[in-house]
């Protein structure tokens, strides 16, 4: 960024090119691991069905949630970058994180809740849930782990981060705020007794932007981020990234998930190792074919284009699209936006943006 561009953001107070939300990681309604739960209640014996679908239903509510907050963070039109689900490792230390936001004057880290049942915090800070009947009566209660303690470490964590990489002296750490959304609409907290400090970190997701805007006003004296800089920010905390899965088989002891259980267990070992041996000659041929790949002209204009737009906006490059996901266009060779969403990893922000040259490029290389 220029001498020009920096002093224009001290006299305007907002960054130079980035005027709406962006999102570095994007939130993604086809769940994998949703997927895979779904699978699996297909041929999962009766007495595991019952535990598969209480899981399958936590993690549909959760998404659900973070939906909502996706959803409210998108409709902010603040110029702010936006990382769902990250899942962190520094120094022995794991963080599974719903949302961070990115913006001039804070660092928002966002743990979703989508909460069934009246919830009651106490003055002690511990959270308690209410089960009631459509009279209203209470049948059952139940104590909660407290989201602001998880999402205080998850702060933490971060803080660790970006002070490592060089961003952050313990003077900054006041930049990194947290906050816990309830995004069930229906869900009533009560927070008549607890702690001011605790109150300030609660609220409803459709409130989460009233929450944003306090942050930077109330910092706006304070120390700030270069445009340059929130993407460098969101660059360190993507180097700790990793990804996450459950191995839902294994925790369910189920080995087998196909219904042909007789055929599979049954083909012959010359069958085995023929298969083996097909798979082993398809690697082979999917090296050569990657190789080939790198030297068509539709590669290389697509590499160019995405290495010009990255320069242009001042991101890395794999922010617009990395390798797998240039290779998948190469494959499917998108005609249509609609094509070309079908791709994992183009969502609307980025076909919006990139689609239509994206779809020019391919176009052309027919």
């Amino acid at each position: 960024m220029g001498f020009l561009d920096t002093l224009k953001e001290v006299m305007t107070n907002k960054p130079v090119n980035l005027r709406e939300p962006k999102f570095i990681k994007e939130f993604n309604e086809n769940n994998n691991q949703l997927k895979d739960l779904e699978e699996l209640l297909k041929v999962a014996p009766e007495d595991t069905k019952k535990e598969i679908e209480k899981d399958r239903k936590l993690l549909s509510y959760g998404l659900l949630g973070e939906k909502n907050v996706a959803y409210e963070l998108k409709n902010s039109h603040m110029p702010i970058l936006i990382l769902h689900d990250l899942y962190l490792k520094y120094n022995d230390l794991i963080a599974q994180i719903d949302f961070v936001v990115i913006a001039q004057r804070f660092i928002l880290v966002i743990e979703c809740k989508n909460m069934v049942g009246d919830i009651e915090i106490t003055s002690s800070g511990d959270f308690i849930r209410y089960f009631k009947t459509t009279n209203g009566k209470a049948y059952k209660k139940e104590g909660m782990y407290s989201p602001i303690v998880q999402n205080e470490r998850h702060v933490e964590l971060i803080r660790d981060i970006l002070k490592n990489e060089g961003y952050f002296k313990n003077t900054d750490f006041g930049l990194v705020q947290h906050a816990v959304t309830v995004a069930n609409p229906k869900a009533v907290i009560n927070s008549k007794y607890a702690k001011k400090e605790l109150k300030n970190h609660i609220i409803k997701h459709e409130q989460l932007i009233n929450k944003m805007k306090q942050l930077q006003e109330a910092n706006k004296d304070g120390h700030w981020f270069t445009e340059e800089t929130m993407y460098n920010l969101a660059d360190s905390l993507m180097k700790y990234n990793e990804t996450y899965t459950i191995d839902y088989k294994k925790k369910y002891d189920i080995s087998v998930v196909s219904n042909d259980e007789d055929n599979e267990t049954n083909m012959e070992k010359e069958e085995i190792i023929s298969l083996e041996e097909k798979i082993e000659d398809a690697d082979k041929n999917n090296i050569q074919e990657s190789e080939c790949l790198e030297e068509s002209k539709i590669y290389k204009e697509l590499k160019e284009y995405r290495l010009k737009k990255s320069r242009e906006e001042k991101v890395k490059p794999y922010f617009l699209y990395n390798n797998q996901e240039l290779e998948a266009i190469i494959e499917v060779k998108p005609k249509t936006i609609d094509e070309l969403k079908s791709i994992k990893g183009f969502g609307n922000v980025k076909c919006e943006k990139y689609g239509v040259d994206i779809i020019e490029i391919v176009k052309i290389n027919l």
